[in-house]
């Protein structure tokens, strides 16, 4: 993995702001506002070592506010200076700009038991950031972060890591584990762009046999993961008409369509492919005709 992970400058170190201590009705607020949307993103459980545990994050933005909330889940996390939570946003969505070293990151969040820092690359090394929106609160199981998008780039689209580091033994846990996550604030979640399907017959649907479709890859902006390996989705459905008449699927995702014999050849065949990931959803309509 290209990750690498620091600790913050002595700029930003030396003016670390108090996180202080949390009330049970504060708390509540803050997880539920704002909530216009949200992605939700896993990690494995058990991978951080010594460091703490991340096994998922939220992110949950408002739009019209530009207010937007991560709310990071786990084990030990944030628990000491010695074992710090950072969480960096890449505010362009280009893994080639920025800090190369840390997935094309622009702004950072450093966060440990009793404070934390926003930082900002300027080309060279990590800066203090103004933070006038920030606020951070939470647990060594629950950490919260909200900022105003004003404050990181004014962005709509971003990816971005959550990492713990133990600086003791130097074990960390990163979520995801290669590249980095996206959140789109129209999107509700992360921004996908394209689906790449399987259809079979390759040829396309027959009159009387069997039509399958199968996602087979999701295209979101470039997140600097080295994996070859495509990204799918957790789930998938389809519906679908010949013509204006409604079809029953069955299946996976009731994907596998019977096209009937009589009166089907010529045809069209719409087929509305629902595919969700992360918390987005996004539909893809696929249009054949009938052989």
């Amino acid at each position: 993995m290209t990750t690498q992970f620091r600790f913050p400058r002595p700029a930003v170190a030396s003016r670390l702001k108090r996180a202080g201590p949390i009330a049970a009705v504060l708390m509540a607020a803050f997880i539920l506002v704002p909530a216009a949307s949200s992605g939700v993103y896993a990690d494995p459980a058990g991978d951080g070592g010594t460091a703490g545990d991340i096994t998922s994050v939220t992110v949950v933005g408002d739009k019209g506010t530009g207010q937007l909330v991560f709310r990071i889940t786990g084990t030990n996390i944030a628990s000491s200076e010695k074992s710090p939570l950072f969480v960096d946003i890449d505010s362009d969505a280009n893994p080639l700009t920025g800090n190369l070293s840390e997935n094309g990151s622009d702004y950072s969040f450093y966060v440990d038991n009793n404070s934390y820092a926003l930082a900002h690359w300027d080309g060279g090394q990590w800066v203090e950031a103004p933070a006038l929106s920030v606020q951070v609160l939470g647990s060594t199981s629950l950490i919260l972060i909200s900022v105003n998008r004003s404050e990181i780039g004014n962005t709509s689209v971003l990816n971005f890591f959550a990492a713990t580091f133990n600086t003791v033994d130097l074990a960390f846990d990163s979520a995801p584990n290669d590249g980095a996550f996206n959140y789109s604030f129209d999107a509700n979640g992360p921004q996908i762009d394209s689906v790449d399907v399987r259809k079979t017959p390759s040829a396309g649907p027959k009159a009387g046999k069997k039509f399958v479709i199968v996602p087979t890859a999701l295209k979101l902006p470039p997140d600097g993961r080295t994996s070859p390996s495509p990204i799918l989705p957790e789930s998938y459905s389809c519906t679908a008409k010949l013509g204006a008449k409604k079809l029953a699927g069955s299946g996976t995702g009731r994907c596998t369509i019977a096209v009937p014999k009589a009166k089907a050849r010529g045809k069209k065949l719409t087929v509305q492919l629902t595919v969700v990931y992360q918390g987005t959803k996004k539909v893809v309509s696929l249009t054949f005709k009938v052989r």
